[in-house]
């Protein structure tokens, strides 16, 4: 299915290596999510408005995942409260419920492309502000709950799923949005595909009942499916003494540069029901199936915390996750 996807993609002249900025998380770009109150909005299509105003604030030289929603759940006073310690605003926020806001969700963005957008959408009536998404809080893995993939930007081409019972030689803009109008070319494929290999999963904490997640991921690349919070994290001396003195910098920015390799691997070990696994792959020649892992280190300081990309060789035998390296 894989291959098939790749394959696809090359004849609409995509290449499936260079959406990865879109696909996986990233250690130096950010996300965020844009808030409209669809309240402001007069017409009942308000995602179709809000395209219509912030396509022209997409750079076309980077490639992005955009998710869509509104902010749906029973318990409004969460919602509420979320806002509250999360929302960066644009103007003061008139709550009434969580279904009246917009989302549109954004990821490897920098610095100056979040302030450009949320400069240029505060001219716009319905923009409340937007919720900075790059470090884990409860906000983002609330969001992540309740927004879907709407569509993937590759410079100038927007990607987009169509119906599984038509041709992927066909491109159909699904979402209608006018994408061409601001000189976008629409590519689309088989839903099947694109929400497989070409949607962005949030990063939130592996949430109790939903532990399947991740096994389903190990079975992609391995027969022997074992659950991760039972395996301990090997951090081999060679390999603590080579992240010393070519990882220095990282480590300290991390103030982890003076943990041993058994107080490193059990930093590791409390990171793994963080987040989710990605880039996953299985070395055939040497037999070994590997996955990363984005560890957040928080500073004692209060400041951002700093991520770590944790590249982890999986012994489902020994039930240990081998450390490969750390960057």
């Amino acid at each position: 299915m894989h291959l098939d996807t790749v394959k696809v993609l090359e004849e609409k002249g995509i290449p499936y290596n260079q959406l990865r900025p879109a696909l996986v998380p990233s250690v130096d770009k950010n996300e965020a999510a844009f808030v409209f109150d669809s309240q402001d909005i007069e017409s009942n299509w308000y995602g179709y408005e809000v395209a219509n105003v912030m396509l022209p604030l997409y750079d076309k030289r980077s490639t992005q995942s955009v998710l869509c929603g509104d902010i749906l759940g029973e318990d409004q006073d969460l919602i509420f409260d979320i806002l509250q310690e999360s929302l960066v605003l644009a103007r003061s926020l008139k709550f009434v419920h969580g279904t009246c806001l917009y989302c549109v969700y954004v990821n490897n963005l920098s610095d100056a492309a979040i302030l450009n957008f949320h400069q240029n959408l505060s001219k716009y009536p319905a923009y409340v502000g937007y919720i900075p998404c790059t470090f884990a809080s409860r906000a983002r893995s609330y969001l992540s709950t309740c927004l879907v993939n709407t569509f993937l930007k590759y410079n100038g081409t927007v990607l987009m799923g169509h119906e599984d019972d038509r041709s992927n030689e066909e491109d159909v803009n699904m979402v209608s949005y006018p994408f061409e109008e601001y000189g976008y070319v629409v590519r689309s494929l088989q839903g099947a595909y694109f929400g497989v290999y070409l949607s962005y999963k949030i990063e939130r904490p592996v949430m109790p009942g939903f532990e399947v997640d991740t096994e389903m991921s190990i079975s992609a690349v391995s027969t022997d499916v074992l659950p991760l919070e039972e395996f301990e994290v090997e951090v081999e001396a060679a390999k603590h003494e080579y992240l010393r003195t070519r990882k220095i910098g990282k480590l300290k920015k991390a103030g982890v540069d003076d943990l041993d390799n058994v107080d490193l691997s059990q930093l590791i070990r409390s990171k793994i029901s963080a987040s989710y696994i990605y880039n996953l792959t299985y070395l055939e020649e040497h037999d070994v199936v590997k996955f990363n892992l984005m560890v957040e280190v928080p500073h004692h300081d209060g400041g951002y915390p700093t991520r770590l990309v944790a590249s982890l060789e999986y012994k489902p035998v020994k039930q240990t996750l081998r450390l490969i390296t750390l960057h």
